[in-house]
This record gives C-alpha cells, structure tokens and sequence, in this order.
C-alpha cells in the first residue's frame, strides 16, 4: 500500500501492519464500528437493503457460542449472518454455515423478538418490513478477516456453484 504525501506530491510505501499488531479487537472494534457506521458498511459490502438485527446472537439454545452480527436483507427477505475474525481461521467458515443452518429454522415469530430485544437503529422500520413480507429461508454468509486460508475461499466458492450465498471480504484496515 502507498502512503501520498501532499506536500510534496509523492508516494511512499506504507508499512503493514496486522489488526492483532494494532490491537483491534473482533468485538470491542471491529465489530462496534460495523454497528456505529452500519450505513455505510452495508454499502460497502453491497447489501444496502440490509437492517441489522443485532449483535452477539445465539442462534440456537443447543449452543452457548453466539454469532456476531446477524442482519436482514429487505430486498429479499432474508437473514444475513456476518462472522468476523481478525486473524485466519479456518474454521471460520464452518463456524458461520453452522449459525445459518441454525437461523435456517428460525420463523417470522422468532426474528421480530430478536428484533425487539436488541432495538438497533431503524427497529420500527424493521419490524414492519419483517411482518409484511414473507419469509425467505435462504440465508446469506457475510466473512469479515484480515486474510483468509486458501482453504475458506476455495470452499465458499464451491459452495456458491451450489446456491449458497457466501461472500469473504479480507484485509480490513
């Protein structure tokens, strides 16, 4: 990455740096700036029909583990989960078709509590959004991380050739 230097009209090199490096924490700042500058994320990822549910979610009481951001696409009438790690996990992956597999089976009556519970920004206008439309059971992946292994991309891909809506996005800065 290149550094501009206005004063002199120059570039130089930028040193790289890691989110670990820099102690940026999945939760405390990633995760928290996803919700502060939702607008804009949701944007920036392409989904900008996109209502966050909430954060720290458990999809399923046969878990204590909780998914990170758990949102709904209004366009098309689905749940969108977001994992985010800072660093490569392999099992990122895994981890994120397990919550969707398990928000899979969630009903109309199920999302609008989680919806009531967290009151994120837009909730009203979520609610009605929600009420009036029917259900779309097929759930999109949102991975969120600094680098990803070759096996993640490699399998989400796959996956995609199978209707999974699955999308990774790396190198958060």
């Amino acid at each position: 990455m290149l550094r501009f230097n206005k004063k002199d009209s120059s570039f130089s090199s930028a040193e790289k740096s890691s989110l670990k490096e820099n102690k940026i924490l999945e939760r405390y700042d990633l995760q928290k700036a996803i919700v502060t500058s939702c607008e804009e994320f949701k944007n920036e990822i392409g989904l900008p029909s996109a209502f966050l549910i909430g954060q720290e979610i458990t999809p399923d009481n046969s878990t204590q583990n909780s998914l990170d951001l758990l949102a709904y696409d209004a366009e098309e009438s689905s749940l969108i989960v977001i994992e985010l790690k800072r660093e490569k996990n392999k099992l990122q992956l895994l981890q994120a078709i397990s919550y969707a597999a398990m928000v899979s089976k969630w009903d109309k009556e199920t999302i609008i509590q989680h919806i009531n519970h967290q009151k994120v920004a837009d909730y009203e206008e979520l609610l009605g959004i929600v009420n009036s439309n029917e259900l779309n059971t097929e759930i999109k992946i949102v991975l969120i991380a600094e680098s990803f292994d070759p096996e993640v991309i490699v399998t989400a891909d796959w996956l995609t050739a199978f209707s999974l809506n699955i999308y990774a996005y790396a190198d958060v800065e």
